[in-house]
């Protein structure tokens, strides 16, 4: 995922932007979740487990990660992982933050700035043992500089609804958190489930989700957004998009059927898409393939299917 960050949007927009130059939008907050444990049992009151195992992940460049044990001081620079830290109880390991970190507990870290060109001196001295980056060509010189300071970098790269569950596992892995991961992700397939058999044998759908912009940015079908349309069984307009998010022009939409619109929160639609068409806002944190991606689920599946409001 505006800004430069809606957390993996960032990588991707910021694509688009230089081939496109029809980036506009501005940076999304990433909301404080509950950890939907007991009282008295957080999991930060919980110890972290395997705490003296030594540590070995290929990241999504392929790279091998290993340190001798879990770390304790780790700088993310995409949004997604920092919520997902914090979600399974491992905010203590956080040195830093970026300016689109918006946590209430980050107030305290020193920021380096965005996740993607981030001030590197800062970084330096911030002396992290691994840094978590985007994955990808959109700022190679981020991940060179970090190298060259000596300090190991662990990449993802959240494409697809499927990257989700890997990541969070990945990071349960690397702070000794392994349990808590499988509960996050216990939690996330359980949702996904439940939108899966709520719209089984319902009628398809033909929709598109759009993120702004003149020409309009659009969700292509390599993107996790248009999984969860299909995961609501609407099928995404745009298969024939090449690009993960690329602007496509309204003469392009108005010639095709489109049931259902879907655009981010506080976006204008341009009038002809508007016409016969139902245009559903989606809230912001909904782009962030994070951990609140079984929320996100329903939340889609709603707006494609309105009966579902009842679902509780």
């Amino acid at each position: 995922m505006g800004a430069v960050l809606r957390d993996t949007l960032q990588v991707r927009r910021r694509r688009v932007l230089k081939m496109a130059r029809a980036w506009r939008r501005a940076a999304l907050p990433v909301l404080l979740l509950m950890s939907g444990c007991a009282p008295g049992d957080s999991p930060e009151s919980r110890p972290a487990t395997s705490r003296s195992a030594a540590i070995s992940l290929a990241d999504a460049r392929g790279r091998l990660l290993e340190l001798p044990g879990p770390a304790t001081r780790i700088l993310s620079l995409v949004p997604s992982v920092t919520e997902t830290l914090h979600r399974m109880g491992a905010a203590s390991v956080l040195v830093g933050r970026t300016d689109y970190d918006t946590l209430p507990s980050l107030d305290g870290l020193p920021s380096v700035g965005g996740g993607l060109g981030p001030n590197l001196e800062v970084v330096r001295t911030l002396e992290p043992q691994v840094v978590v980056t985007f994955a990808g060509e959109s700022d190679p010189r981020t991940t060179q500089g970090i190298e060259g300071f000596g300090i190991p970098v662990f990449a993802v790269r959240p494409d697809r609804m499927e990257d989700v569950p890997r990541i969070v596992l990945q990071l349960g892995q690397l702070v000794g958190r392994s349990q808590d991961a499988e509960r996050l992700v216990s939690e996330i397939e359980r949702d996904l489930d439940g939108v899966r058999g709520a719209t089984a044998g319902l009628p398809p759908l033909d929709a598109v989700y759009l993120l702004g912009g003149a020409p309009p940015l659009a969700a292509g079908p390599g993107t996790f957004i248009s999984d969860l349309m299909a995961l609501a069984g609407a099928r995404n307009v745009l298969h024939d998009l090449t690009e993960l998010y690329a602007p496509v022009s309204p003469e392009v939409l108005v010639a095709r059927h489109v049931d259902v619109v879907l655009v981010g929160e506080g976006e204008s639609v341009d009038p002809r898409l508007v016409q016969d068409r139902r245009v559903v806002a989606i809230p912001s944190w909904v782009e962030i393939p994070g951990p609140r991606l079984g929320e996100a689920a329903w939340v889609v599946a709603r707006a494609l299917r309105p009966e579902l409001a009842r679902n509780p």
